[in-house]
């Protein structure tokens, strides 16, 4: 194994950390470090993994999220629940990656069906943040914590999760490494188990964002399987909106000269540490350098957004989780009590209590109160009407116009409008990993405050490591208009490799 390629640095009170390029780095790292870490759920036999050449993505390591469906292993979305289910077929993405050559090396650990930020809530246990010592074990986030720690660890070149509130950007941030969540519809959802609909993307997450990108272009395909995806039409007519804009298509002396970055002030939180406000100012400034103009910009519903965002994701999720009732999914709960066979309903409320963990159970109840006759009026009207003054908002201060939106495509005016915004993934580094069931449940959810603006307006975003505080990295994002996921990539490119 070439010392060039692979650098491991082998310590008590650091992790290790392996960045790997091929299938025998990355089955090294597995085999070394995913007792301790348990990013992994299912590790893919040797025997099973059939490496192509010549193609875009050849021999790449890819982990791939419990709640992607694969026909190789089980699709357990960390679920007792689902814990012996085989999909009958592929999800899209994982589909196209591995015609772009990428290999399976296995399925991330994560939250039960996405349901958490700290990746502890899982059958598997929980997963611990490749950053932190073996003494103190802090938290990778979540929910795709397993797939943040895999690229993290050395045990995959990529790795696909799913962002429902920021469960790609949060580990990202956490665990040291790249972390994208694309425009709503531009990766299709087709095989990805559902938690909000109308909220979920399928994320990227890597080392780079030269990989970022490379995976990227590989798998946002149209996908018929998909209603939401993108059309291929929108995605050329989103594609000839920006080319039309001069200030980003002309040649300059610096890479990013003529680009200008909004901060957002209503991401300056009571929450937020002094660590992510110091790395933020140096984000700023580190854009600046290369060319960028940085400006204010405000978007005042921002404060609302986490109490409209767990309204609304909760809400669906109550729906699409009344599926796993042991007849139409899920496993069968057996009764000990012939007495109560007859009776249907409880029946269903035993299969779904055994297999449903205590925080799915939890949201699940929230999500139904808030759709019930009583409620509806007062909580889930009023969160889809934030969303939508959220969405308004972020098209007000984007110089492209949102495709979705506008009957007439015309770039906005350079004197009111940006880019990209700029502003911190989370408020803190990662906090230590719970274990002893004695930490408040609500109070994990506001590690979402600065990631569910995205999706609730269904942008891109992404997170870059932008720094540190005691070994812990913390992470920058940047995020653009609806579908405007290059130019993304292209800022994020030369802010990560400056």
């Amino acid at each position: 194994m070439s010392s060039i390629v692979v650098y491991c640095r082998l310590s008590r009170s650091v992790a290790v950390r392996c960045y790997s390029t091929s299938l025998e780095q990355a089955r090294y790292a597995i085999k070394e470090h995913n007792s301790r870490i348990n990013a992994l759920a299912h590790v893919t036999a040797k025997g099973e993994i059939s490496p192509t050449t010549d193609s875009p993505l050849s021999g790449w390591a890819v982990a791939i999220k419990s709640n992607l469906a694969t026909e190789t292993a089980p699709t357990s979305c960390a679920s007792h629940s689902l814990a012996e289910f085989i999909s009958p077929y592929t999800a899209t993405a994982v589909t196209a990656l591995e015609r772009a050559g990428a290999l399976v090396v296995g399925s991330a650990n994560m939250d039960e069906f996405g349901m958490g930020s700290k990746t502890q809530y899982s059958i598997y246990g929980p997963t611990y943040n490749p950053s932190g010592s073996s003494k103190t074990s802090h938290s990778p986030g979540g929910s795709s914590g397993g797939s943040a720690a895999a690229v993290a660890s050395g045990m995959c070149r990529i790795a696909l999760g799913s962002d429902t509130g920021g469960s790609v950007r949060l580990p990202a941030a956490w665990c040291g490494v790249v972390g994208f969540k694309p425009s709503y519809g531009r990766i299709s959802r087709f095989g990805l188990v559902s938690y909000g609909s109308s909220l979920d993307s399928v994320g990227i997450l890597a080392r780079s964002v030269s990989d970022i990108r490379s995976a990227y272009r590989a798998i946002a395909i149209p996908d018929s399987n998909d209603m939401t995806c993108m059309s291929a039409s929108l995605r050329t007519r989103i594609d000839m909106l920006g080319r039309s804009r001069s200030w980003i298509t002309e040649q300059k002396a610096k890479p990013l000269e003529g680009v200008r970055i909004g901060i957002p002030q209503e991401f300056w939180v009571d929450e937020l540490s002094d660590n992510a406000l110091r790395v933020w100012r140096d984000g700023a400034q580190k854009l600046e350098q290369l060319g960028c103009e940085i400006v204010s910009v405000s978007l005042p519903h921002i404060p609302h957004t986490l109490p409209a965002y767990y309204t609304l994701a909760l809400a669906e999720a109550s729906s699409n989780l009344a599926r796993y009732d042991g007849v139409r999914f899920g496993t069968r709960h057996k009764c000990p009590d012939t007495a109560n066979l007859a009776n249907a309903s409880l029946k269903y409320a035993q299969t779904r209590s055994h297999g449903l963990g205590a925080e799915v159970q939890r949201r699940i109840l929230l999500g139904t109160y808030v759709m019930s006759a009583a409620a509806c009026q007062h909580y889930y009207l009023p969160s889809q009407r934030i969303r939508r003054l959220v969405q308004t908002e972020f098209n007000r201060v984007f110089a492209l116009p949102n495709a979705l939106c506008l009957s007439k495509f015309e770039v906005k005016e350079r004197s009111t409008a940006v880019d990209a915004l700029l502003f911190p993934t989370s408020t803190d580094t990662a906090p230590k990993q719970n274990t002893d069931g004695d930490e408040c449940p609500v109070s994990s959810y506001v590690n979402d405050v600065m990631t569910v603006p995205a999706n609730l307006a269904g942008i891109p975003a992404i997170s870059v490591p932008s720094g540190s505080c005691n070994g812990l990295p913390l992470g920058l994002q940047l995020a653009a208009q609806y579908g405007d996921d290059e130019l993304l990539l292209q800022i994020a490119h030369h802010f990560q490799t400056a």
